[in-house]
């Protein structure tokens, strides 16, 4: 019918552009709304001028590593779908970032992502956004529970800056979050099973089809994917780390950061109030090895921004491009 198309229509050149507006404004009010900003970045431009550049441009480079690899991880799972290029995966990846501003722990990462698919595979491609965060929740989980250990280890730290109950929630409760995953990630086939026999979603178990037929090596590669990203993180942070000249040893850095990052994961919030909690959480961790308290938030920061925020700005341009509906589906509605 000629308004289910123009419906079709307002969707597909008007909610583009909204969403753009609604992010980028998002995004200003939650780096202006930071204490102390300008502070911040005269002394992060300062450190970066004088011996900081040659680790900061680095840096900047592995952005397009780090989504690079999360693109070809989409593509390798999209394509029990359909076959889809290196490059429209990386556009759907840009596309999902600007959801997950808007979204708690980055869950709307999918709507982004399924606007690069077919209307009649976007529900099928939600389910293997599902796997792929999975995928790289398991590596958090696994260096996660690295760092903690290493930290737990760590002589003469008062009880009330790293208290032993919190060591042992963080340890227990991730390996048993960790060994649930794994026990999901390598049984699709058994939980698809499962659900179909539970009468109140067995209807959508179509939906899930798709991932009972990935194969265990399939699901390696994912995870060594997984891997290579959260290798380019951590190198991210050694790199900012060096730039600021924060005297940290590289098993201090990579025991903290693994350790931020597993909190991250475990606590509640969204992408646009992430960099407040992403700072405290920076302070609480490496107050352990350094007191440079603004340089810990200066590294927090740029990592936060060059990771989430250009991606999302990225993402949010490409938004202006994607269609909700493709033609022939317009014109079915004609």
């Amino acid at each position: 019918m000629a308004r289910n198309r123009n419906i079709k229509l307002l969707l597909n050149y008007v909610v583009g552009p909204l969403l753009f507006l609604a992010i980028a404004f998002s995004i200003y009010r939650q780096l202006s709304r930071q204490p102390n900003l300008q502070q911040h970045w005269d002394s992060l431009w300062q450190s970066a001028m004088q011996e900081g550049l040659a680790f900061l441009v680095p840096a900047i480079l592995l952005i397009a590593l780090n989504w690079g690899l999360e693109a070809l991880k989409w593509r390798q799972l999209v394509n029990h779908l359909m076959p889809i290029t290196w490059f429209r995966a990386l556009l759907s990846v840009l596309a999902g970032v600007s959801f997950t501003m808007i979204t708690p722990n980055r869950m709307g990462e999918f709507l982004g992502r399924v606007l690069y698919m077919p209307d009649g595979s976007r529900i099928k491609a939600a389910t293997l956004t599902a796997l792929s965060s999975l995928s790289q929740l398991i590596i958090t989980l696994t260096a996660g529970i690295m760092g903690v250990a290493y930290l737990a280890l760590l002589p003469n730290v008062p009880n009330e800056q790293w208290p032993a109950l919190l060591t042992n929630v963080l340890l227990y409760g991730t390996a048993t979050v960790l060994a649930l995953g794994l026990l999901v990630y390598f049984n699709l086939g058994r939980t698809i099973r499962i659900v179909e026999k539970w009468p109140p979603v067995n209807r959508y178990a179509i939906f899930i089809h798709a991932l009972g037929e990935i194969s265990h090596l399939e699901l390696l590669k994912i995870l060594a994917l997984a891997a290579a990203r959260y290798g380019v993180f951590l190198l991210q942070y050694w790199l900012v780390f060096r730039a600021l000249q924060l005297d940290l040893t590289l098993p201090q850095m990579l025991a903290g950061t693994s350790t931020m990052f597993l909190i991250i994961a475990i606590v509640p919030t969204i992408s646009l109030a992430e960099l407040g909690i992403r700072s405290q959480i920076s302070l609480f961790v490496f107050s352990l090895f350094t007191a440079n308290q603004l340089g810990i938030l200066l590294v927090s920061a740029l990592v936060w921004l060059l990771n989430i925020i250009l991606p999302a700005f990225a993402g949010s341009l490409i938004l202006l491009s994607v269609k909700l509906f493709n033609r022939q589906s317009l014109e079915s509605s004609s």
